[in-house]
C-alpha cells in the first residue's frame, strides 16, 4: 500500500488538509498470475480519529472522560465494509480486554477513562491484501486552537476530536478488492457515518485548496534557496579575489 497522511488535533482547526507522498506496497512474486498480468493501481482514502467526551458532573476519578477511537471513510456516504475487513484495536494494558477485534462497520471502539495513550490499530482488507498498521494518539484534554493562545476549558458540550486522514493506495489489488472498491464507488449513504453521534464532529479533508498552498510554499522556498546559493557564490568569489591581491 501507499499511505499518505495528515493530522488535526481538533474539528475546528480542520477545516482543510493535504496529504503527503505515499509509500509503496511490495508488488507480489515474480511468476505469480497478478504479476504476469499489468493491474491498475487502487486507492481509498480513510480517516482513523477519535471523540473524547468529558463526563461532567458525572465524571468519576478513574472515569472522567467517555471515548471511542474508529477507522471510518472519508466520505460519509462510503460503507466501508466493503474494503476493510476487520479492525483491531489494541488499547492500554489496563482496560480489559486490551485487544478489540470490530468485524463490521462501524469500525469503533467506545470505553471510559481518564488518561491519554497509544491505541495501536490494525486494517485488515478484503481480497487477500497485506493489513495496515497505523497508530493513533487518544486525546482527552484540549489544546490551544492558535498557536500562544490557552487551551479551551473541558465542556460536556464540545468533545475532543483527534483525527488522522490516510490514503491507502495498493499497487497491484487483486480481482475481489478492485470489485469490492468499484461497489464502495457506487455510495450507500445508509451505510456511511452521517447517522454517527459522533457526525457534527468529524473533521472535513479537503486536500485540493492545501495542496496548492503547499505548492506555493515550495516554490518560495526554492526561490530562497536559489538565492541563497547565489549569494554564497558571490561571497567565495569576493574571498578568492581577496585572497589573491598582492599584500602591501
Amino acid at each position: 500500500f501507499f499511505s499518505r497522511h495528515m493530522s488535526t488535533a481538533s474539528a475546528a482547526a480542520a477545516a482543510t488538509a493535504a496529504p503527503p507522498a505515499p509509500l509503496p506496497v511490495p508488488p507480489p512474486p515474480a511468476g505469480s498470475a497478478s504479476a504476469e498480468v499489468p493491474v491498475q493501481q487502487a486507492s481509498r482514502p480513510i480517516v482513523v480519529g477519535s471523540c473524547a467526551y468529558w463526563r461532567g458532573k458525572e465524571a468519576e476519578e478513574s472515569k472522567s472522560h467517555e471515548w471511542t477511537v474508529y477507522v471510518r471513510a472519508a466520505s460519509p456516504d462510503e460503507d466501508p465494509g466493503l474494503f476493510i475487513k476487520r479492525v483491531v484495536f489494541q488499547l492500554h494494558p489496563t482496560i480489559t480486554p486490551s485487544t478489540r477485534t470490530v468485524e463490521a462497520p462501524p469500525f469503533e471502539v467506545t470505553e471510559q477513562g481518564w488518561g491519554e495513550f497509544e491505541v495501536g490499530i490494525k486494517v485488515y482488507y478484503h481480497g487477500g491484501e497485506r493489513a495496515v498498521d497505523f497508530s493513533h494518539l487518544l486525546k482527552l484534554y484540549p489544546e490551544a486552537e492558535v498557536a500562544g493562545s490557552p487551551a479551551r476549558e473541558l465542556s460536556i458540550d464540545r468533545p475532543v476530536v483527534a483525527e488522522k486522514y490516510d490514503e491507502i493506495v495498493w499497487a497491484e489489488p487483486s480481482a475481489e478488492l478492485r470489485a469490492r472498491l468499484s461497489e464502495a464507488d457506487k455510495h450507500a449513504p445508509e451505510k456511511g457515518w452521517r447517522s454517527s453521534k459522533h457526525a457534527k464532529w468529524f473533521c472535513t479533508f479537503e486536500p485540493e485548496p492545501q495542496e496548492a498552498e503547499m505548492k506555493a510554499c515550495y516554490e518560495r522556498i526554492t526561490q530562497e534557496l536559489r538565492a541563497a546559493s547565489r549569494r554564497r557564490i558571490e561571497m567565495e568569489e569576493e574571498i578568492r579575489q581577496l585572497r589573491a591581491e598582492p599584500a602591501d
